[in-house]
């Protein structure tokens, strides 16, 4: 947790589908990728698995472009991909909304 690798592999199980306990004929079906964006905490005081705005774009760079990516490689691209949610509002208002104003830009320049 906390870096891009972690939540590009958790948001590709889910956009690409996975095998439940280990048995490749009981399947967890994919998602669309309208219907998944990457839940975050939105700082540090918000719990565990905090990371940092550029780790989460260059996951999002790497889910949805393609580019930027680390060591785990997502078995597709998902331009469609939704975006990113914070878990805590009230960790970002205290936070001076940091999470938002980081991410806002960011995900407006992907349109």
């Amino acid at each position: 947790m906390g870096g891009h690798d972690f939540h590009v592999a958790m948001t590709d199980m889910l956009l690409a589908g996975f095998p439940i306990m280990g048995n490749p004929a009981n399947v967890f079906p994919p998602l669309r990728q309208d219907q998944v964006a990457i839940g975050l905490p939105a700082s540090v005081n918000a719990g565990n698995g905090f990371t940092t705005a550029s780790e989460v774009q260059k996951a999002f760079d790497c889910l949805a472009k393609g580019s930027n990516c680390g060591t785990y490689r997502p078995r597709g691209v998902y331009p469609g991909l939704r975006g990113l949610m914070a878990w805590s509002i009230n960790w970002d208002t205290f936070n001076g909304y940091e999470f938002s104003r980081s991410h806002r830009a960011y995900l407006d320049a992907l349109t």
